[in-house]
């Protein structure tokens, strides 16, 4: 199933996010990214303790420190 958004709907989202809505949808993830960053001055994060499907969000530095964990541990058995 699809949704289509009405030129007034889109009209709206223009306003509020600052740049035409047909340039958006264009953008890539990244220049999305930037844009918000640059707008609101913050980086964009996750909320601490965030899940996906039941499962805590992990950054790849939080992979990264548990396996080197592990990976020490596996070195010295």
């Amino acid at each position: 199933m699809s949704y289509k958004l009405t030129s007034k709907t889109k009209e709206t989202l223009s306003k509020i996010i600052g740049i035409p809505y047909e340039k958006l949808i264009q953008m890539e993830d990244e220049e999305i990214e930037a844009f918000i960053e640059q707008k609101t001055g913050r980086k964009i994060t996750w909320p601490k303790g965030a899940k996906v499907d039941g499962l805590p969000i992990r950054t790849m530095e939080d992979i990264d420190k548990k396996w080197m964990n592990w990976k020490d541990k596996l070195l010295f058995v």
